[in-house]
C-alpha cells in the first residue's frame, strides 16, 4: 500500500507547493524550504520520487518530505498523501486507532483548557495585572490569555466531567501528589497558550501574579508538546516572514506580544529558555536572516551570544539588536511604539560586528577573548563564512590570519549536517553503478562481489545489503524499487543522495569500479582476519593460528594484484555475464573471500 501510494503521488507537485522549481534536465531544482539559500541546490526527481539538498544534505521520498516539513508522524504524512492523491487506505490497526484517540483526546482537554482559562480573563486579578503590563483586554484576548484561578482545583473539577483523569494528567493541566491527591499545575496565573505551527493550542505558559516561585511556568513535555522545538507565536509569524525576509527572536511572551501588537509581526520568542539547535532549524528554512533582541543586561548579552553560535551553526544569517542597560522589547514598544522599535532593528548588528565588539576594548582584552569568539565563529557550516569571520576577528585583534591555525572544519557544525553526515562518493558512485548504470541482467553477478560491510557509512551499507540480499535471491532489483521498500530514513536519504548526488560511471571505467570494489572487500576482510589472528594468539590457539595465518597471506598476495591496473581486465572479465547466466550470481559468491 505504501508504495502504491509513492508511486500515487507526485512529489513535484508536493515539494512545489513550499517551493518554487524548475526544470532542470531530469530533475527540478529550487530553494532549499529546509534552510536559508540564494542559489538552488534542492533537486527534486519526479522519476525516482525523491530530493536530496546538496546543502543541508536532507533527502528521502515524499512521505520524509512531509513529515519533516510539516512535523508530521508518518501516518499522518500517509494520510495527507493518500486524501491529496486519491488513494484508498486499509483500515488503520487496533494500536494505531488507540494512539490517534488518545492524541485527539489531548488536543480537546487543551482546547478546553483554553476555553476555561479564556473566559476568566476579564477578573479583577488578570485584567489589573494586564493592565500594570500596558496590555489592553483587546490585545490580551487576541493572544488568547486567560486566567488559572488560585483555588486548587478548579479546572480539575471543571474538565474531569468531560475527560478521564489520566487524560488531565497526560496533558500536563493537573498534578498527582503521592497520597493520589490530584490538583491544578496552574493556579492564580496569567495563561498564555502555546500554539503549534497550525495553531492548535499544545500547551500553556503562565504567568504569577503573586510571590508564587517560579515567576514564569510551562507545562511540561507531553506527547503534543516539546519545548525544545516550539517557538511561541511561529503560527502568527509566519505570514509575516516572507514579507520581512527575516525573523526577530526574542526571550519572553510578553516582550513578543508587545512587538506584534505594534506590529512587528514576524517576532517570536523562546520559551524561557536559550534558542535550541531545533528552533534554529525551525527559522532557517523559512527565513534567510535573524535578528536577535534580547534584554539589555549582561545575561541578555550572554544568551545573545550563545544564540548568534546556534543560528550560525543552522546557516542562518544572524544579526543582533543591543538594546540599552535595563531596558527590554516590552518596554520599547510599550513606551516608545513601532518607530523605535524598527529604529533598533534597523541598527541591528551584523554577525561581524557583534563578535568584534564581544572581544572587548583593549588589545590586551581582545587578544585573550580572541579564543572563545572564534570558537563562536568556527560554528558555522559555510568555509567561506567562517573565514571571512576569522580575517575579521583576526585583524580586530591584532592577530595575523595564520596564527589562527588551519581553517578546519567547524567544531560545532549545524545539528542537520551533523545528523545527516555525506557518505562517501566513492560508495554512492558504486550503488548507483550497481542500481541505475549497469544493465539489469548484470546486476545480480555484480552484488556476489559486493561486501556491504565494507561500507563505511551507516546508510550506504544499509542499502548495499538490501540490494544484494533482493539480487542474491534472484529478484529483480532497481533503485525506485528498492526505495519503496527502505523501512529505514537514513537508507532513503541515502538512496536519495545515489540519484541526485552520486555520479554516473561511464562504461569505459566500470571496470575500475570493480577493481576498487574487490579492493575494498578483500581490504576489510584482511582486517578481520588479523583480529581473528590476534584473538588466537591470546587463546593460544594453534589451529586458529594456522588457518588465520594462511588466509592473511593469501589475501596480501591477491590485494597488490587487483591494485595493478594491468588486473583490471581480468577482474571485469569475472563479472561479464557468461551466456545463460545474466540472471544470477556465479556459485560461490556472496561477496566472501576467495
Amino acid at each position: 500500500m505504501i508504495a502504491r501510494l509513492r508511486d500515487a503521488a507526485d512529489i513535484v507537485a508536493v515539494i512545489g507547493e513550499v517551493t518554487a522549481l524548475r526544470k532542470a534536465g531530469r530533475n527540478y531544482m529550487g530553494l532549499c524550504p529546509f534552510h536559508g539559500e540564494k542559489t538552488p541546490s534542492f533537486s527534486v526527481s519526479r522519476d525516482k520520487g525523491t530530493y536530496y539538498c546538496f546543502g543541508c544534505r536532507r533527502g528521502g521520498d515524499v512521505i520524509d518530505f512531509l513529515m519533516e516539513f510539516h512535523h508530521l508522524s508518518f501516518p499522518e504524512a500517509v494520510e495527507r498523501l493518500a486524501a491529496q492523491f486519491g488513494v484508498e487506505l486499509p483500515p488503520a490497526s487496533p494500536e494505531a486507532r488507540r494512539r490517534r484517540s488518545e492524541a485527539e483526546i489531548l488536543q480537546q482537554v487543551m482546547e478546553a483548557a483554553q476555553v476555561f482559562f479564556a473566559k476568566r480573563l476579564g477578573e479583577d486579578r488578570p485584567r489589573s495585572y494586564l493592565e500594570r503590563r500596558g496590555v489592553s483586554l483587546e490585545t490580551a484576548a487576541s493572544f488568547g490569555l486567560g486566567y488559572a484561578p488560585a483555588d486548587w482545583r478548579q479546572l480539575y473539577d471543571a474538565l474531569r466531567g468531560k475527560f478521564p483523569e489520566r487524560a488531565l494528567l497526560a496533558a500536563g493541566l493537573v498534578l498527582e501528589g503521592e497520597s493520589g491527591r490530584v490538583w491544578d499545575r496552574f493556579r492564580d496565573r496569567v495563561t498564555i497558550p502555546i500554539r503549534s505551527v497550525r495553531g492548535r493550542v499544545i500547551a500553556f505558559g503562565g504567568r504569577a501574579l503573586g510571590d508564587e516561585q517560579p515567576k514564569y511556568l510551562n507545562s511540561p513535555e507531553t506527547p503534543l508538546f516539546a519545548k525544545s522545538s516550539v517557538l511561541y507565536c511561529l503560527d502568527r509569524a509566519l505570514p509575516a516572514f516572507a514579507r520581512a525576509e527575516r525573523a526577530v527572536v526574542v526571550e519572553g511572551y510578553f516582550d513578543c506580544i508587545a512587538l506584534q501588537a505594534v506590529g512587528i509581526h514576524e517576532a517570536v520568542a523562546t520559551l524561557g529558555t536559550a534558542l535550541s539547535a531545533q528552533h534554529a532549524r525551525e527559522l532557517a528554512r523559512r527565513v534567510p536572516r535573524v535578528v536577535v533582541c534580547f534584554d539589555g543586561d549582561e545575561a541578555g548579552r550572554k544568551a545573545a551570544l550563545a544564540a548568534v553560535r546556534t543560528l550560525l551553526a543552522a546557516d542562518v544569517e544572524p544579526y543582533v539588536a543591543l538594546l540599552p542597560e535595563g531596558l527590554d522589547p516590552d518596554d520599547l514598544a510599550r513606551r516608545e511604539g513601532r518607530a523605535a522599535v524598527e529604529e533598533l532593528l534597523a541598527k541591528a548588528l551584523h554577525v561581524s560586528d557583534f563578535l568584534v565588539a564581544q572581544l572587548g576594548d583593549t588589545p590586551r582584552q581582545r587578544r585573550a577573548s580572541l579564543a572563545a569568539v572564534l570558537e563562536v565563529a568556527d560554528a558555522s557550516p559555510d568555509p567561506v563564512r567562517r573565514y571571512t569571520l576569522r580575517e575579521v576577528l583576526a585583524t580586530s585583534a591584532g592577530v595575523p590570519l595564520e596564527q589562527l591555525g588551519e581553517l578546519a572544519a567547524p567544531r560545532v557544525v549545524a545539528q542537520a549536517s551533523a545528523n545527516h553526515a555525506e557518505p562517501p562518493l566513492a560508495e554512492l558512485a558504486l550503488l548507483r553503478w550497481l542500481l541505475v548504470d549497469s544493465h539489469p541482467a548484470q546486476r545480480a553477478r555484480l552484488a556476489s562481489f559486493l561486501a556491504p560491510e565494507a561500507f563505511s557509512h551507516s546508510g550506504t551499507r544499509l542499502l548495499a545489503e538490501q540490494a544484494c540480499a533482493a539480487l542474491q535471491s534472484r529478484e529483480a532489483c532497481s533503485l525506485e524499487g528498492l526505495l519503496g521498500t527502505l523501512e529505514d530514513a537514513e537508507a532513503r536519504r541515502v538512496a536519495a543522495a545515489v540519484e541526485h548526488l552520486a555520479p554516473t560511471t561511464p562504461e569505459s571505467r566500470q571496470g575500475e569500479w570493480v577493481r576498487v570494489m574487490l579492493v575494498q572487500q578483500l581490504s576489510a576482510s584482511l582486517s578481520q582476519a588479523q583480529g581473528e589472528l590476534e584473538e588466537a594468539i591470546r587463546r593460544n590457539d594453534r589451529e586458529a593460528m594456522a588457518r588465520c595465518t594462511g588466509r592473511i597471506a593469501s589475501l596480501q598476495r591477491l590485494i597488490p594484484t587487483l591494485r595493478d591496473p594491468q588486473a583490471l581486465a581480468s577482474a571485469w572479465t569475472a563479472l561479464s555475464p557468461a551466456p545463460g547466466e545474466e540472471d544470477g550470481p556465479p556459485h560461490g559468491g556472496g561477496g566472501r573471500d576467495p
